[in-house]
């Protein structure tokens, strides 16, 4: 009978190794043996070394509390929710997500896992627009609403990753909700 693969251990093997050494020195010999498979079998089932980063990606950030969020009636609470669980995500991807960015322009081959953080996104830039129809968020496009309250929590952690700044300790989530809101709500 064949061996029954972790499947959650080959992602976890791939995302610690890529964040590790990047994508040019990371191997799926090394993969595999992190994961305690056969290499053989990373390359039936995923066929790329590009395609398995992709997918661990995908599982990662699509079982993320940011990539669950439902849109309440409730816009604050929904804001509150969507800043607390991308902190929760960046906590766990954020070397994940500025390894890949920094990889992006030397090897084209992940632009499909750099394309897996968009759907976290979309789901945010959807919450905004029931926000939107419901006539608590001002008209606008939906997405670039959902920059404004997720980028500068994203610049601050890449900057505290970078050395550069203190990173989340310290930030009031409720404040920068309320600034947001401030901004846009009606």
């Amino acid at each position: 009978m064949p061996k029954r693969i972790d499947i959650d251990a080959v992602y976890f093997a791939t995302l610690e190794l890529f964040c590790e050494r990047g994508y040019g020195a990371t191997t799926t010999k090394e993969i595999a043996a992190r994961a305690d498979v056969n290499e053989v079998t990373l390359f039936r089932r995923f066929g790329s070394k590009a395609a398995l980063i992709e997918a661990a990606i995908r599982h990662g950030l699509t079982n993320s509390p940011f990539g669950q969020l439902e849109a309440g009636d409730d816009v604050q609470a929904d804001m509150l929710e969507i800043v607390r669980s991308y902190l929760s995500a960046y906590q766990h991807f954020g070397e994940l997500v500025l390894t890949l960015i920094a990889q992006l322009s030397h090897y084209p081959e992940l632009r499909g896992a750099a394309e897996a953080l968009m759907p976290n996104m979309q789901n945010v830039s959807r919450i905004i627009a029931c926000h939107q129809e419901a006539g608590r968020i001002k008209p606008g496009n939906p997405f670039q609403m959902s920059l404004n309250l997720i980028a500068p929590l994203a610049v601050t952690g890449f900057m505290n990753q970078s050395g550069l700044g203190p990173g989340h300790e310290g930030l009031d989530v409720e404040e920068h909700v309320r600034n947001f809101l401030n901004g846009h709500a009606l």
